[in-house]
């Protein structure tokens, strides 16, 4: 894993959540190094790119994509 990665949370966890984080969603590495088995990671709205969390997440619960596959686009509102 690495600085830019497009990542999908694979597992919830309580603090995800309460992050407004869930499983599905993507977001992009923002640490150049992981800390205690953890990356910064930055979680945005998929259509407006509003920011919804910037959380440390461990990397066994994140999976790396070269980009968000067309199936697992979310429905717009």
């Amino acid at each position: 894993m690495k600085y830019l990665d497009l990542v999908e949370l694979i597992k919830d966890k309580p603090e995800y959540e309460k992050a407004g984080v869930k499983k599905g969603m993507f977001g992009a590495v923002m640490s150049e190094e992981s800390i205690n088995g953890k990356w910064q990671v930055v979680f945005s709205e998929f259509y407006t790119g509003k920011d919804i969390a910037d959380i440390p997440v461990r990397e066994e619960d994140l999976q790396i994509h070269e980009f968000v596959p067309t199936n697992k686009y979310p429905p717009k509102n």
